[in-house]
């Protein structure tokens, strides 16, 4: 099955290359027109693979989902859209099926090609991932050299719309500026603001559009120093910018190739099987055997869970918005499902608390019983996962044990030829199927009779193979006792959902940390103007990412009690200094105003970049540190169970046989 999908699939890049090889012999034929007439050419291409990929059953669904992406960066038009679409789902769809090929080529067999096939699913998503994060740092990039241009348009012009229409920006960010313009100039300029934010998954360029609008309606002011408000705003989104590209190009620079070693183990598989099979030909029957398989199940897994934890932590957005899963929230439609997870649910209201604190420490979207029905899913998947490969282990092991003729030593026996081949598996057969193992002296006249020209040191080596292929071949069947391992497995699997909260909490400090800097400077524009604290919130929430959901709850319960509005969402926060924010939102609720409760903002938020800057550097080198190991499991594995294993097997069988020989 895996083969045809395969094939099918490498039709499917056949007729992409037959597309776009007759457009270049339209080309030829063409050699006379303009260069503009050949851009044409390449968009037609496009539109073809376009048309091609959205309309063919078996990629549809996957380039659709890419469209998507894409489609949310809001930085394309309908047009640059089906091209960079085009191009992502090539590069990650070639890339997961070269993979699936060179699994296929190496293992052999149509379990551990699965395996791959499971590989090569989220190398296609990864692939995306990082193609999307790619466009996000040179949006970076081109938004630091556009804020450049804009505050010098803003000196040169002292108008807000008329700089931003004249903003040198970049090819992905023009579309963005001229949205920003028309919210500036349109008389619904609000309602296409709320559509920039729904639209713009960009979080700088949401508060670029807010930063602006506000500027433009309540006026710029003057500041204490003489300065403007709009400019000392700027300067601060700029500050943020070059942090965050300084941050991102750090962090490539620490993790460098480091994600791709999981990847590693894969080609060395085959390189070791080949290598040492070669010079030790004994070493075939454990690679191919229960141990072989066993093994491979364990290095494949440690390669696809570092694989996949290394390129989420390296990812320049690591932490989703909404962290549940689909599957289980389509299951908790079900009644009976339910029930059943309310049955599981804890009773006593300490672990609920407990519970409860974890997920707000991870300012997650999931619930009791949503963390509970994950649990019993990773039960299930996990528990049905090891009983199929264990399954496959061993019955791929005793069929491999079935029709091998070679000894298990360091030497592997002697040569055989075809005919040598042919009657050895006769005997095998015939061997096996009695009822009861022959004892020693039976044996020995069954290796005489099939093969009397055989010298006594190789009947003895017969003899002794005869009798460890029949102990192998009818041990090897499921035993009560692995179901249980299988039960170990799925209930260390129900801990997951825990430690995926514990990761996104610690990832999500960094996240948290520039979402804290973004509502300072928003807070840093308002306190000039004439806005309360209820215009505040809303201004706040409509920016945050991280905070967003306290902050609305905040938005909604502030008309009937401020105090407890605020200090709800006060004991919602997790950072100090968003927890400070809140505190000065408080006083200016009977007390102060907003400018004099935040007349330290701009002093402090300096302070605070620069801790920062220090803190993603120390946050890195823990990453680092604690991807390294992920990165290197593979390979340890692979060295040990794919070297150590076989040749530790192997001289143990031949120590213990020595010693038989000498007569201990």
């Amino acid at each position: 099955m895996i083969f045809l999908i395969v094939a099918i699939f490498l039709t499917a890049v056949f007729g992409v290359t037959m597309i776009i090889a007759s457009d270049k012999k339209k080309s030829r034929s063409r050699r006379g027109m303009a260069k503009k007439q050949k851009g044409l050419i390449s968009l037609a291409t496009y539109y073809k693979l376009h048309k091609f990929m959205d309309d063919f059953f078996l990629t549809r669904g996957s380039y659709r989902k890419v469209k998507s992406k894409v489609s949310e960066l809001s930085v394309y038009t309908s047009q640059e859209i089906q091209i960079y679409s085009v191009r992502v789902y090539l590069i990650s769809t070639l890339a997961s099926v070269a993979l699936v090929v060179l699994g296929a080529l190496i293992f052999r067999d149509l379990f551990s090609t699965l395996l791959v096939l499971l590989y090569a699913i989220i190398m296609n998503t990864v692939i995306v991932g990082k193609q999307i994060d790619s466009v996000h740092f040179k949006l970076l990039k081109q938004l630091a050299m556009a804020l450049s241009s804009l505050r010098q348009n803003y000196l040169r012009l002292n108008s807000i719309p008329q700089a931003i229409g004249e903003v040198e920006a970049g090819s992905e960010l023009h579309r963005a500026f001229e949205d920003i313009y028309f919210i500036l100039t349109d008389v619904d300029g609000k309602k296409r603001l709320d559509e920039f934010y729904s639209t713009t998954p960009f979080k700088l360029l949401c508060t670029l559009a807010g930063v602006c609008y506000i500027l433009n309606n309540a006026g710029d002011t003057k500041l204490r120093d003489g300065s403007s408000n709009f400019l000392q705003a700027m300067g601060m989104m700029s500050d943020e910018v070059n942090l965050e590209i300084r941050r991102i190009s750090m962090q490539k620079a620490r993790f460098g190739m480091l994600e791709y070693l999981p990847v590693a183990p894969l080609l060395a598989i085959g390189v070791i099987e080949g290598f040492f099979t070669s010079i030790i030909p004994g070493t075939s029957v454990i690679y191919s055997g229960a141990i072989g398989y066993i093994s491979r199940i364990v290095i494949l897994l440690a390669s696809i869970i570092g694989y996949t934890v290394i390129v989420k932590v390296n990812s320049a957005v690591s932490v989703s918005k909404d962290d549940r899963n689909r599957i289980v929230m389509r299951l908790l439609r079900r009644e009976w499902f339910a029930e059943l997870v309310n049955h599981f649910m804890p009773k006593r209201q300490f672990k609920k608390a407990r519970k409860q604190r974890l997920i707000k420490s991870a300012l997650s979207m999931t619930d009791l019983r949503h963390m509970y029905a994950s649990k019993i899913m990773f039960f299930a998947v996990a528990f049905l996962v090891t009983i199929v490969c264990t399954f496959f282990a061993i019955n791929l092991g005793k069929q491999f044990v079935y029709n091998n003729v070679k000894e298990v030593s360091l030497v592997g026996g002697e040569k055989l030829t075809s005919e040598d081949i042919r009657i050895r598996k006769e005997m095998d057969k015939y061997y096996l199927s009695l009822p009861q193992k022959p004892s020693d002296n039976e044996t020995k006249e069954f290796v005489k009779a099939r093969l009397p020209k055989l010298p006594p040191f190789d009947q003895d080596a017969q003899i002794k193979r005869l009798k460890e292929k029949y102990d192998s071949y009818h041990n090897a069947h499921y035993k009560w006792w692995m179901v249980w391992i299988a039960f170990f497995v799925a209930l260390a699997f129900t801990k997951l959902p825990e430690i995926l909260l514990r990761g996104r909490a610690w990832l999500l400090k960094t996240e948290s940390e520039e979402d804290v800097l973004q509502l300072q400077t928003i807070i840093s524009i308002l306190m000039n103007t004439s806005t309360d604290t209820l215009d505040t919130l809303y201004w706040l929430e409509r920016q945050s990412r991280v905070h967003k959901n306290a902050i609305l709850d905040a938005y909604h319960e502030y008309p009937s009690n401020p105090d407890l509005a605020l200090n709800r969402l006060k004991a919602k926060a997790i950072l100090p200094g968003f927890k400070r924010m809140v505190d000065k939102l408080l006083l200016t609720v009977h007390q102060i105003t907003l400018a004099e409760a935040f007349s330290d903002l701009v002093s402090e938020r300096d302070h605070v970049m620069r801790i920062r800057e220090i803190s993603q550097n120390t946050t890195l080198n823990k990453k680092r540190s604690m991807v390294s190991p992920l990165a290197m499991a593979p390979l340890v594995l692979t060295a040990i169970l794919y070297i150590l294993l076989p040749l530790g097997i192997l001289g143990f069988k031949e120590f213990m046989s020595a010693l038989a020989n000498v007569g201990y």
